[in-house]
This record gives structure tokens, sequence and C-alpha cells, in this order.
């Protein structure tokens, strides 16, 4: 009967584990607050919040300059409907000793297909948004007379990779200073000493491109 390994070695595995674990966590949650921010009518003022001040940030090969650029970006296209197909993560740095917990930065991948839409179309009209963004409900009933469902869609749908370098900021308080914005993740880990892991991402870099 084999033994089960103990000692240092055996923790290093575990925290490793806990540490991809939660890499896995925060992409899932990243994924799904970030295309449902760029989905909805409201994008231009939920998206730059997920970014820093300082991110790097190349959309289909054209570089985007800080969070107003990006803002002016977002307000020019037409509404947008992505599909996820696939995400793989991996962590990058971070530890769990005892009960202190440093969260890894994530290199996170995203495949799917994205179709854009006039601004009419009902389609691109999405009633989701990160939890931790926030919009102007005004703006959002403003938009939503606007919107006509017979509207036809402008493109086809395309297929889309897009690269994210994630970082926690929890403890940066000049990253924005009001509180507001990013992607809180939270997991309870462990079973005799449970520990809670949590942190909160913004993208530090990202890359977009059609691939088709």
């Amino acid at each position: 009967m084999a033994s089960i390994p103990t000692g240092p070695a055996a923790d290093r595995r575990a925290d490793s584990r806990r540490l991809a674990d939660f890499a896995a966590k925060a992409a899932e949650t990243f994924v799904s607050a970030y295309y449902a921010a760029s989905d909805s009518p409201q994008r231009t003022n939920l998206v730059p919040t997920l970014y820093l001040p300082n991110s790097s940030i190349v959309w289909n090969g054209t570089p985007v300059s800080g969070q107003q650029e990006l803002q002016a970006m977002l307000n020019s296209m037409p509404g947008s409907k992505h599909e996820v197909h696939t995400f793989d993560c991996h962590a990058l740095g971070g530890a769990v000793d005892g009960g202190n917990f440093t969260a890894p930065s994530v290199m996170l991948t995203v495949s799917g297909t994205v179709s854009h839409h006039t601004p009419e179309s009902a389609s691109a009209l999405a009633t989701t948004a990160p939890k931790s963004a926030t919009a102007s409900t005004h703006g959002a009933n403003r938009n939503r007379g606007n919107f006509d469902p017979d509207a036809p869609v402008a493109s086809h749908p395309r297929a889309f990779s897009h690269n994210f370098v994630l970082v926690d900021a929890t403890n940066i308080a000049q990253v924005v200073q009001t509180g507001e914005g990013g992607v809180a993740v939270s997991m309870t880990t462990g079973k005799d000493a449970q520990i809670t892991l949590s942190a909160k991402y913004y993208v530090q870099a990202d890359s977009f491109r059609f691939v088709g």
C-alpha cells in the first residue's frame, strides 16, 4: 500500500496546486465579467475600469494608449456579441504560506467568435455586467429606447484570439482611487485548516486579434 507523501515537498506541491486552482477560478470569473462588459451598451464606461492606467493594449495590431484612448475606441465601434469557445490560463508567481497568500498574476488566452452589430441591434443589448464595475442606469435607460429588434447584423461572426496578463491590485491604492473596477476573485481552500484566498484583478496587458 502506497504511503501518502508528507513533508516540505508535499507542502510545496499542495501550494502549487492551490495557486493553479486559484488562477483557474480567476480566469473563469474574469472571462465572464470581461465579455459581459464588452457586449454591454455601457461598455465605454465598464471596460476601461478593468484596466490599469498604464496598461499595454494592442487591438488587432493597433496600439491603444491609456484608459481614455481605450474608451474613445470603444465608443467608435459598433455593438458586439462575443462567444467564448475556449480559454486557458497559467499562474505567474504567487505564494501560499500558511494563512498568508500572495495572489499570482495570471496569463490568460481566450479564443472564440465575435459579431459586430449596428448600434440599434437587439442582439447587441446585454443585461449583465461585472459586479465590481459600475455604470449609469440613466444612460442605460436612455440607450435602451433606441434599440430596434429588426436591425441587421453588420458582420458575420469572426474568430478571435485574445491574450491577457492579469495582475492583483488589491493592495495598490493608487490604481483606482475610488476603489471601483477590477474583477474580484475569492476561493476557500484546505480541508483541515481552511483559508480564503482573494484578489482583485486588472488587465496589465492585452492583445486582441482576428484570426479568421
